[in-house]
């Protein structure tokens, strides 16, 4: 797909790999509709945006209600706006023990990781299928591929939006409209606060995974892992040896630092 002159919906635009892939996707002569919790914190990616000479359209949107999902692409429409490109980038991570927490706290993840994205997808559709060339880009993780202690719900958010993304990507192989999702290792934004990487688990700047998504939007290549060398260890290793990668992950701690750092939604969730 060519990388100009589209309009991109990313949802989480206001701070971090969001706001990253607006600036740069703008950089590229792309508009941006931008959607975030709270329009304030799209202000600041509004000013980067407009400097650029690219518009952008701000809207308010709490994913974990699927009414405000609905009116979103409602207020859309309602100002006549189309897009060609839709990044659902937005997700939270709260982490710890699995039985510890209300439950409450993982069904707010599994609202704004799994149900928010896909509804986006399921009501852009007409309008993506509407454009010449269109592209899904979803938001996964290394613990889409591979689950451990302490990320429990996190871990099967993101399955979920590997699965989602590689059955959505057959039924649409036909069209034209492309589907990937980015699966990157910890990325040095406000969501890995407090939590202790591992060796499995380099972190990584967000311009990483922005790259990764600039690259998914002009070849399509499906999923992308970022590093890329992780597939070894993420995924190759475990489909090889599935008992010695558990006992290894278990053994090395490779996620204790999640299960220790005891995220709520106060880090997740900007009030």
């Amino acid at each position: 797909m060519k990388l100009s002159g589209n309009t991109v919906l990313v949802t989480g635009c206001g701070l971090g790999i969001g706001a990253l892939t607006a600036e740069r996707l703008a950089e590229e002569g792309n508009d941006i509709i931008g959607v975030d919790i709270k329009l304030s914190l799209l202000k600041e990616i509004q000013t980067k945006v407009e400097s650029l000479g690219r518009k952008f359209y701000g809207f308010a949107c709490d994913l974990s209600k699927e009414t405000e999902v609905d009116s979103l692409i409602k207020q859309i429409k309602k100002k006549h706006l189309s897009y060609q490109i839709l990044i659902n980038n937005a997700g939270i991570a709260p982490s710890g023990s699995y039985e510890g927490k209300d439950f409450s706290v993982w069904n707010k993840a599994i609202q704004i990781n799994i149900t928010a994205p896909m509804k986006l997808v399921y009501l852009s559709l007409p309008i993506l299928k509407e454009q010449k060339e269109a592209t899904i880009i979803n938001l996964a993780s290394i613990a889409g591929k591979f689950g451990t202690e302490g990320t429990v719900t996190y871990s099967a958010t993101k399955h979920a939006m590997v699965g989602f993304s590689q059955a959505l990507k057959m039924e649409l192989y036909e069209t034209q409209i492309g589907v990937s999702w980015i699966c990157p290792t910890m990325v040095n934004t406000r969501m890995i606060d407090g939590v202790k990487p591992s060796f499995f688990t380099p972190v990584i700047e967000p311009s990483k995974v922005a790259d990764a998504i600039v690259y998914a939007i002009k070849k399509n290549p499906g999923e992308v892992m970022v590093p890329s060398y992780l597939r070894a260890s993420i995924v190759i290793l475990p489909a090889l040896f599935p008992k010695f990668s558990l006992w290894l992950a278990v053994k090395t701690k490779a996620s204790k630092g999640w299960l220790l750092a005891n995220k709520g939604l106060e880090k997740n969730i900007p009030v």
